[in-house]
């Protein structure tokens, strides 16, 4: 006798339900083991649980995700954490003394680094620092072929105060005989006499960007577009992917903004009756501004909606660039011909600057972009004349005439 559709809903129900329960049971298991080890689980970590790591694969971009902690000490009492990060499975950090340089240790180049690299035995070093590779290798070459020996991956990186290692196994005994064969590499770099020497910067105290430590990135933080100029209709305002830095003094803000709008759709049928929808728009654009410590003229370059245009004895500045000044005389000291001359070799972004504030122009939420922008200020207010800040106010340039890059 055939089945039929109830029988047949019914037995793929239970299917389903059997599936979910081996899967419970199963996930139970894995978590009694590690903690059978004495180690702590957390099945919903947050990613505060990696600040202070900023070296690849760490600091490299947004949409960072981490799940699965597993933290404790190893046998020899060295503290670790192991957690899955992005994309990559699992990975293990050990505890040092102190923040020592970058360093990158493996049979290829760890993606996203940056440094001088070099083959020292069977191993591929990248370190921004030569002497500090050799002697980091001289101290751990011998555990880094042991952990090989063993038949461990060999992906290793100093990130600050932690000894990273990538390719973690799974399963708790697995785990544990790999914790235990990078454990005297840590110990290594942590009580080697040669690198005494050696000091790294201290590490970020947040969340931040790969090559820039200085700055502070965080996934969403609302609080910020109380700081900016943006779009102020609609509702539900999410400021997501927040890039803040400083530098001289300057304060930069970089960040998405979010936000929805509602409009009601109207439709009529064949039979003439007429219907009512609300549709829900969602919007984004990007914010970057800088905020200048000192006071300075308004003055915007391709920047539309407000002040009178100026134009120049360069021809090709003329082109490249509209001015709009409210007081002519301040925008022709400001762009001077050699500043004119940077202007066109630096061709930066739409900015204007308004009340002590500089914004930017751009489409995309990107720290390069936001890089090259700050970069262009720096020498853009340096290549400001004496005279002109003087007459602003300030008995001294506040930025250094040597950073103009002229």
């Amino acid at each position: 006798m055939p089945l039929s559709a109830g029988h047949i809903i019914w037995i793929i129900v239970g299917l389903v339900v059997a599936v979910v329960i081996a899967l419970i049971v199963r996930r139970q298991l894995y978590v009694k083991s590690l903690r059978d080890k004495g180690w702590t689980f957390e099945g919903s970590p947050t990613l505060a649980n990696t600040y202070g790591l900023n070296n690849p694969p760490f600091g490299l971009g947004y949409n960072r995700k981490i799940d699965d902690e597993i933290s404790g000490t190893t046998t020899g009492g060295v503290p670790f954490a192991v957690f899955e990060y992005n994309a990559l499975g699992y990975v293990a950090t050990l505890a040092l003394p102190r923040p020592l340089p970058e360093l990158y240790v493996g049979s290829a180049p760890r993606p996203g680094a940056v440094g001088l690299q070099k083959q020292l035995g069977p191993w591929l070093v990248t370190a921004g620092d030569p002497a500090w590779a050799e002697a980091a290798m001289g101290a751990i070459g011998a555990s880094v072929d042991a952990l090989a020996a063993a038949g461990h991956p060999v992906d290793l990186s100093v990130d600050g105060a932690r000894l990273v290692a990538l390719g973690v196994p799974r399963e708790a005994q697995a785990m544990e005989s790999f914790l235990n064969g990078v454990e005297p590499i840590a110990r290594a770099l942590a009580s080697a006499p040669a690198l005494g020497g050696f000091q790294g910067p201290n590490p970020p105290a947040e969340l931040s960007l790969y090559g820039h430590p200085d700055w502070i990135y965080r996934p969403s933080d609302d609080s910020w577009l109380g700081q900016v100029v943006h779009s102020s209709g609609g509702y539900g305002h999410e400021a997501r992917d927040v890039v803040l830095g400083e530098r001289l003094g300057i304060r930069m803000i970089g960040l998405s903004h979010h936000w929805k709008t509602d409009r009601t759709e109207t439709s009529t049928d064949a039979q003439g009756n007429t219907t009512t929808r609300t549709v829900t728009d969602h919007h984004s654009e990007v914010v970057l501004e800088f905020h200048l410590p000192w006071h300075f003229g308004d003055l915007s370059v391709n920047w539309s909606g407000w002040g009178d245009r100026v134009r120049f004895e360069s021809s090709d500045f003329d082109r490249a660039f509209k001015v709009r000044c409210a007081y002519p005389k301040f925008a022709s000291d400001v762009f001077h011909p050699r500043q004119l001359e940077f202007m066109l070799k630096a061709q930066p972004l739409p900015f204007s600057i308004e009340q002590g504030r500089v914004r930017f122009s751009t489409q995309v939420n990107d720290p390069a972009v936001f890089e090259h922008c700050g970069s262009f200020l720096v020498t853009f207010f340096a290549g400001v004349p004496g005279f002109v800040w003087e007459d602003l106010g300030h008995a001294q340039p506040p930025i250094s005439r040597e950073l103009d890059g002229f």
